[in-house]
């Protein structure tokens, strides 16, 4: 079959001698899809736009770039060039990590704002893209394109970011390889729904990254599999340059955040949060799920009346969410003069974080040893009153 379409727009590629990166420059790679599988227009435009999600949009690709002098950045114009020399010393995020920076001085490192758990659209969009090259240099455009619609059609359009998860290991950063082209160290193949899926993990300077080809396919399960298979993996091809074991230079716990670990190799599960709808009539008393950080309800319910009597003037604040809001009727009872208030204003004041009088505060409430599951990955979450909020 004639493979001479682009896997994005599927326009005839007939004459384009444009070849794109499987895996970005930005970051480190080199090899390139064959000549006319991308066209020079998609190339050109939206790879270059999701490719700069990849480095600049997570904390670990950023300080990869800085540390590994193998990560080249190549460049025609003059401030380009000085920009790229700049980055090297202070690196500034773009879109969800506008207000991250990275800065070097001799042996002081600084990271403002540090996001190691990046949940963007556009960053995980750069993500699968990469899984989308490494499918279409293994098997064509033509078959990706018949075969993994969803995924072409998310990395291309955009979407809903929440089925398509991803997990990482990150590297322990007084001791880790500098690994500057991201090189695949294990691949499974799963059927489900009687169809064919695929699962990457590579080994790049900012991590061990677990990525799948397909929307709900990454689950604590999985993931600690591959843990395991990349450990036997690595120790028996004996890649690492010392005889030290892998779990030596990577596994290193940026955030813990009472969030479970997945796996000797301590992969962080990444999926962004199902949002919540809040009820007028009641709050929800809330805990998070240690394995995929979802917050879940406990299915324990708080009766607003309740919650909010007592002593205004000394109050608890929860941070906002998606579960639970301020109603008018709360808003007087606080004693607000909401009646002067622009509709802007009252609906900013609603869907901020919620304060109650501190004599209320739900981790006073005789909770223990109780049990729910995450209504994102089933994970039975475990908790007293201190692990809770509304």
């Amino acid at each position: 079959m004639n493979s001479r379409i682009c896997l994005w727009c599927g326009k005839d590629t007939t004459g384009d001698k444009t070849r794109e990166h499987i895996f970005p420059e930005c970051i480190g790679g080199r090899k390139k899809l064959p000549i006319g599988y991308v066209c020079k227009s998609c190339n050109n435009s939206f790879s270059h736009r999701i490719d700069r999600a990849l480095l600049k949009e997570h904390s670990g690709m950023m300080d990869a770039y800085q540390i590994d002098t193998g990560i080249e950045r190549k460049g025609n114009k003059k401030k380009d060039i000085l920009r790229y020399k700049q980055e090297k010393f202070s690196i500034q995020g773009v879109g969800a990590a506008s207000s991250t920076r990275i800065s070097r001085e001799g042996n002081k490192i600084n990271f403002l704002n540090a996001n190691f758990e990046v949940k963007s659209v556009d960053f995980v969009r750069s993500l699968h893209k990469c899984i989308a090259n490494i499918l279409c240099d293994s098997y064509g455009p033509n078959y990706v394109r018949r075969n993994y619609p969803e995924l072409l059609n998310f990395v291309f359009k955009g979407g809903d970011v929440h089925p398509w998860s991803y997990a990482i290991s990150f590297p322990n950063l007084i001791n880790r390889p500098l690994i500057s082209e991201p090189q695949i160290i294990m691949s499974l193949t799963i059927e489900k729904n009687n169809k064919t899926h695929e699962i990457y993990s590579f080994i790049h300077t900012s991590g061990i990254w677990i990525v799948g080809s397909s929307p709900f396919i990454l689950n604590p399960d999985l993931i600690s599999k591959f843990s395991n298979l990349i450990i036997l993996k690595l120790a028996k091809n004996k890649e690492s340059k010392s005889n030290k074991p892998i779990t030596d230079f990577f596994g290193f716990e940026w955030n813990k955040n009472d969030r479970v670990h997945i796996g000797e190799l301590n992969f962080l599960w990444i999926v962004k949060e199902l949002e919540g709808k809040p009820n007028d009539d009641f709050l929800y008393l809330l805990t998070k799920c240690k394995i995929c950080g979802q917050t879940t309800p406990t299915g324990i319910v708080l009766p607003r009346d309740l919650i909010y009597s007592g002593n205004v003037n000394k109050s608890i604040y929860h941070p906002k969410n998606t579960w639970n809001h301020y109603n008018i009727e709360d808003l007087k009872k606080l004693g607000l003069r909401i009646d002067k208030w622009s509709e802007k204003k009252l609906k900013e004041y609603m869907n901020q974080g919620i304060r109650i009088p501190i004599e209320n505060d739900v981790k006073k409430m005789k909770l223990q040893n109780c049990e729910t599951n995450c209504l994102n990955c089933n994970y039975v979450i475990k908790f007293n009153a201190d692990d809770c909020f509304i």
